[in-house]
């Protein structure tokens, strides 16, 4: 492992936990507080919005910007308002609002950090090495997801805010010095220097985004795969606590499950062995098994699995979905680090991010007003279909750069590349 692939995985390991511990905490405690459902989900909303509206922007700055700077930056000004925030709770009581003003400007600096990291990773990372640094990335999120509840709720139990914010401080406080070290290399762009207006700089990313052909089918099925996946989210509660009346320990078991399946994928991925050989093909296959997997759930329903083992149905269900959805993540990004032009890439990711944070609350208003209305089993075959549809355009549309991968890959053993036909 390179040292730069180290202090990367390091600094967002520290960012990513600190950030993932204070809007646990922030939640919990708003609605621990206030028993209120609303000011709980508009603290959640605070610590979203700002992704979906800036992703896009954060993209063009990190394009024009200096990237190590951004990074450094974002960093080092979370751990400020950290301190402030801890400051603060010291001699004045805390409310929601607060909350939710930490959890925006939290959000806001985690969007330029995370599109700006991502985008700089063919500027950090050799060829041969962006597989690994992606799945270890997404190995770091997903083991985040999982421990930091966990330590954030033990620690709560203990200390008030003020000194609780004292660790989520420091790690983005080590983020900052260990992200400094980062060594970015040149990579030669037949594009021009940034343009001196910004919304010229918005305007050309975008004109350049949707003249690729691969591209903008990469982002399409990205953002269909995210849809459907959000009825599941929706479905998937109601159908194991309503439907098959579990308790929350066995519904958090089985949350744990996908989690699980997400983080052995990534670590899988991380090998050598396990190198992505034709990313478009991997990514087809895994969305069609993902779209036939969408039917699992019906069975218990259906009377088809016995009661009595429908507990670890579900769990062998999840820890499924989550691993085979992360060998779908993965492609969509080599592929789209490799075929962006790197002048480009930052608005290309900051594009992609703000399509896949928006079509989330869409997703579970739609979905969620539907289950209220429709059969559970109609809508989850829906989904499984409209899944399924999408592989199957967006194999015909790159039907050809499928077979040159295919055919560069045999003629260029031990090599790893993809079609950049664009045109």
């Amino acid at each position: 492992m390179s040292k730069n692939l180290q202090r990367l995985l390091f600094g967002k390991f520290c960012s990513l936990f600190a950030a993932s511990l204070f809007t646990f905490v922030a939640g919990l405690t708003v609605l621990r507080e206030t028993s209120s459902g609303l000011q709980f989900a508009l603290v959640l909303l605070a610590g979203t919005l700002p992704r979906i509206l800036l992703s896009p922007v954060a993209g063009v700055l990190s394009d024009r910007w200096n990237r190590k700077k951004i990074i450094v930056t974002t960093e080092a000004t979370s751990a400020f308002i950290l301190a402030l925030f801890a400051g603060y709770a010291v001699f004045f009581p805390v409310h929601t609002i607060h909350y939710m003003i930490i959890s925006a400007l939290l959000t806001v600096l985690s969007t330029f950090l995370s599109v700006t990291l991502m985008s700089s990773l063919t500027r950090l990372l050799d060829d041969a090495e962006l597989q690994r640094g992606n799945s270890l990335i997404s190995s770091i999120s997903s083991l985040s997801s999982i421990v930091a509840p966990m330590l954030a709720g033990f620690l709560l139990a203990f200390a008030p805010i003020h000194l609780f914010a004292l660790l989520p401080l420091t790690l983005f406080t080590l983020a900052a010095i260990w992200n400094a070290s980062l060594t970015f290399r040149t990579i030669p762009s037949p594009r021009e220097e940034s343009s001196p207006s910004f919304w010229t700089d918005f305007q050309s990313g975008y004109s350049y985004l949707f003249k690729q052909r691969v591209l903008t089918t990469l982002i399409l099925m990205a953002l269909v795969l995210n849809f459907f996946f959000i009825a599941l989210e929706v479905i998937y509660p109601i159908i194991l606590l309503d439907g098959l009346s579990f308790t929350a320990f066995q519904f958090g078991t089985i949350e744990a499950a996908l989690g699980a399946g997400l983080l052995l994928s990534s670590l899988m991925l991380a090998l050598p062995r396990f190198t992505i050989k034709r990313p478009l093909m991997t990514l087809f296959q895994s969305v069609a098994l993902v779209g036939v997997l969408f039917l699992s759930p019906l069975l218990p329903l259906l009377g088809i699995v016995p009661s009595n083992w429908t507990f670890g149905y579900f769990l062998l269900f999840s820890f499924t979905v989550g691993f085979i959805i992360l060998r779908s993540n993965i492609p969509i990004q080599l592929l789209v680090q490799r075929q962006t032009d790197p002048a480009y890439l930052g608005r290309v990711i900051g594009v992609l991010e703000s399509l896949a944070m928006g079509i989330t609350p869409i997703g579970m208003l739609l979905f969620g007003l539907l289950s209220d209305y429709i059969s559970l089993n109609l809508i989850l075959g829906i989904s499984s279909i409209g899944l399924l549809v999408t592989v199957g355009i967006g194999f015909f549309h790159l039907r050809h750069d499928v077979r040159t991968e295919r055919f560069t890959k045999e003629s260029l053993p031990g090599h790893e590349k993809t079609s950049t036909s664009a045109s």
